[in-house]
């Protein structure tokens, strides 16, 4: 079996026994990514409607049956026709797909997933730095997109808080350090960024962190640090 990887995060690339494969299409692009998104049969109606909304539902469906007759053999390699409509082929592994998963099992408390060697821990991180589609404007896109930034927002800090528990400190600044840049506006990242050097004793370091965040938060949106913030540092105050 020939096999295909589909990715979305970072830009969109089908590849084909570990080759990248071109697709001839900016249409052909937004059918497979509108599948790939949905993780499911979706009817070819849904489908039509979706790529062409400011179209009549018959001039969308005869635009989907020309794209369909017009698949080049990369996304034939992917898309998969079925009685009930249109999905991505089961053996196809998508990134997006994949990252999800992992931002998942990060927030697990219950039943962890084992420990990662350093270089698998450094992968993930990578991984959840990575946007879905930045270079794509169809409203499905984005509103998934979004969903997706603050799953790796909130995955990233986990992570940070479980390699620092896990006595990894290294590990657990990258991963503060990847939510921070991700997010710079996001207290909760600085938060985690604090901690790590609060706990490593970098008082200055700490203090440093936050007091660059409170310019940054006041120059971008006129607001001060919160509370929770401000408690994280209020004991590291100069000697007199």
């Amino acid at each position: 079996m020939t096999a295909t990887h589909l990715s979305l995060l970072g830009s969109f690339e089908v590849a084909v026994s570990g080759a990248p494969a071109a697709t001839s299409t900016a249409g052909t692009q937004r059918l497979v990514v509108l599948l790939a998104l949905r993780d499911r049969v979706v009817s070819r109606a849904a489908v039509a409607g979706a790529l062409w909304p400011d179209t009549t539902s018959e001039l969308a469906a005869l635009r989907l049956r020309t794209a369909l007759s017009r698949l080049d053999s990369s996304a034939q390699s992917v898309v998969e026709m079925t009685p009930g409509g249109l999905r991505i082929d089961a053996a196809c592994a998508v990134d997006y797909r994949l990252a999800r998963q992992q931002a998942f099992d990060m927030l697990e408390t219950e039943h962890p997933s084992p420990r990662q060697s350093a270089a698998q821990t450094r992968e993930s991180i990578a991984l959840l730095c990575l946007e879905l589609l930045p270079d794509s404007y169809d409203d499905w896109v984005l509103d998934e997109a979004e969903d997706w930034r603050l799953l790796r927002a909130i995955a990233l800090e986990a992570l940070a808080a479980t390699l620092s528990a896990d006595h990894r400190p290294h590990l657990a600044m990258g991963a503060a350090q990847a939510a921070v840049r991700n997010e710079p506006l996001r207290e909760t990242a600085q938060a985690a960024l604090i901690r790590l050097h609060l706990v490593a004793g970098n008082q200055h370091e700490a203090l440093r962190v936050y007091e660059r965040f409170a310019v940054v938060l006041a120059d971008s949106l006129q607001l001060s640090p919160s509370p929770m913030l401000r408690d994280l540092v209020s004991t590291l105050v100069p000697v007199s």
